[in-house]
């Protein structure tokens, strides 16, 4: 997971601040994630998760109160380069408590397409 500063930014010293971190590669699209599919993605302590929207762009009204109302995030499967990738969202880093050098395991089933969680490498 990479962590990037925004350039310019007023940081105070001896600090880092987390804007954004991204996981890519063909290995998404193995496990349902697709270049233009709606994700919601949920954080809990040590848990990042993702979620695939079935026709999510279709509707995106019901996706936006839905995810409002229970505190999600909504973001998209994006191309770049030679396949899709995701990006994690700063507040779900923080929410779940994870460092930008932290080891994280991602969990999935292939039995269930469209679903990844990231976890912490030391949950017991």
């Amino acid at each position: 997971m990479k962590g990037t500063v925004r350039k310019g930014a007023k940081v105070p010293a001896n600090t880092v601040r987390i804007i954004t971190g991204r996981l890519g590669g063909q290995w998404l699209e193995k496990l349902g994630f697709i270049p233009g599919d709606v994700l919601t993605v949920t954080a809990t302590p040590g848990v990042i998760t993702y979620q695939r929207q079935e026709d999510g762009v279709a509707r995106t009204l019901e996706l936006v109160k839905f995810a409002r109302q229970n505190k999600l995030r909504l973001i998209q499967v994006l191309k770049k380069g030679h396949g899709p990738f995701i990006e994690i969202p700063r507040s779900c880093l923080k929410r779940a408590g994870i460092a930008p050098d932290e080891t994280l395991y991602a969990i999935y089933e292939p039995d269930k397409p469209g679903l990844l969680q990231l976890q912490r490498s030391d949950l017991s």
